[in-house]
Parts: C-alpha cells; structure tokens; sequence
C-alpha cells in the first residue's frame, strides 16, 4: 500500500512539474488541460501540416530555399518506423515523431552528423546545385568533387551512389569545414547544432520554426543516430506539452540521445 501510494504522489508530482514547465514557457494556463499529442495530426506527410505550432504561434513564411525543401520534405506514414541501414526497426522509446520519406544509403554511413551532411547534398541534387555539391568536396579527406566521380551520369541512383562514397571518405570533423557558428538569435530553418565529443560526435538539423508576437520562438529538430538510420523529427523530452517543438532559450538543449549546448549553433556556408 505505502509503494502504491509512493507512485501516485510521484506521478502527481512529475505531471505538476511538467505542466510548470509548459505555462511559463508559453504563458498560457489553458495547457494543462492538452493531451500530450495534440499538436500531432499522426495521418498528415509534411512536416507543416502534420505539427500544429502552439497556442499564440505562427510558422515564418519568408524562408530560405534551403529551409524551403527542408520544410517540404514527405514523411512516411505513421505507422512506418525508423529502419537502420540494414532493415532493423529502431526502437522507439519517445525518440521521434515523424520519419523523412528519403532513400537512406544500403552501407552504414548515414549516421550521427552525416545524417545532416545527406540532406544538404540531396537538396543540391534536387535543385541542380551541381557547382554546390562539387564544393562540399573541399574538405580534408580530399573526396573526388561530384561532376567528375559521376562522369555525366546525373541519376538518382548515381548521385546516392556519389553520397555513399562521401560519406565513406568523411569523418567526425567533415561537417565543421561546411558550417560556421551564429548567435542563437538568429536561429533559422537549416540551421545545425554540432558537438564533436571525445569519441563520437553529434548533429541535428532544424526543420521547422514559429514564432509569437513577442519575439519569441520555437523550432523542430531532425537527426539520425547510431548505426545508420532513417532521418528522423524528434521529440523534447524535456517539454512533452509543446514536443516536438522546443524553446529558442540560451543554455542546454537536452535532445532525446544528446545534449547540445545553444553555443553549438551552426549554419552551412
């Protein structure tokens, strides 16, 4: 009885806490009585359409190209879970909402950080950005530039080859030398948080953003992780009435397999 009543006073109080959280981050009471998907439409494929902002926010209409495709990107159905490279279903303990309906690699490449370096490649093939895709050639591994490895064969199929191949010849450091770091006020759609670790390093990219009429902002984070996998839209665990929208607030950024750090903020060149 005394353990019953343990876990009672316990769930009482996490579910205060959270709903804490909730009102001071978007100051509006009325939040606590929210289901915690109700800003999920689980049957809609894009990411605009299938995540509600919250109460008093509004999605950025002005957005870059980048962030413009980004924003467009399918989803797969709902009930389509996140494969790794070899056809294994990633669990999913509250890690992601959402799986991008793109062609992953068939070799264990597109992982961690790579999983952001993937999506800027793809949409430089998609938009015939070829002289771009050469350019991210320009790093230390010295991969073959694009144009050259394909030898005028611009199918999909070559171009994921090409990607395979880059992927190949990258390392932890590879994304560094194709970011460079901004203020956190000026997060945007495109926008990266990198953290090379002693081991392993880690990035997720922005997909989304809103915004109210007092400056304050909210956006949704994409990743892959560990082995090659499905880009995927994560969850906040730290905030469950607002996920998968997370607060523009300085300091930790505590994602679902990484912490992040606001200062590790970055955006492709």
């Amino acid at each position: 009885m005394k353990t019953i009543f343990t876990i009672i006073i316990s769930t009482i109080l996490f579910s205060s806490c959270n709903t804490h959280i909730a009102k001071n981050s978007l100051n509006d009471e009325s939040i606590q009585n929210i289901g915690l998907d109700h800003l999920i439409h689980k049957k809609e494929l894009k990411i605009f359409a299938k995540f509600d902002t919250p109460l008093n926010y509004t999605r950025k209409q002005n957005l870059t190209d980048f962030g413009r495709w980004l924003n467009n990107i399918s989803l797969k159905n709902d009930n389509v879970p996140v494969y790794t490279y070899n056809g294994q279903a990633k669990p999913n303990s509250n890690i992601y909402v959402g799986v991008l309906d793109l062609e992953q690699p068939t070799k264990n490449v597109q992982f961690n950080e790579n999983g952001v370096i993937s999506l800027r490649a793809e949409y430089f093939f998609q938009a015939k950005k070829y002289d771009k895709l050469d350019a991210l050639a320009k790093i230390p591994t010295n991969p073959i530039p694009y144009t050259k490895y394909i030898n005028g064969d611009y199918s999909y199929k070559k171009f994921k080859e090409y990607l395979t191949y880059y992927l190949e010849n990258s390392n932890p450091s590879t994304i560094k030398y194709l970011l460079e770091p901004i203020s956190f006020k000026d997060l945007q759609i495109g926008d990266v948080l990198f953290q090379k670790g002693a081991t392993k390093s880690h990035a997720v990219i922005v997909m989304d953003t809103s915004t109210d009429n007092k400056g304050n902002k909210l956006y949704i984070l994409a990743q892959t992780y560990y082995p090659s996998q499905d880009i995927q839209i994560i969850t906040n665990p730290s905030n469950d009435y607002i996920s998968p929208w997370y607060e523009a607030a300085e300091g930790i950024i505590l994602t679902p397999e990484w912490r992040f750090l606001s200062s590790d903020l970055m955006r492709f060149k």
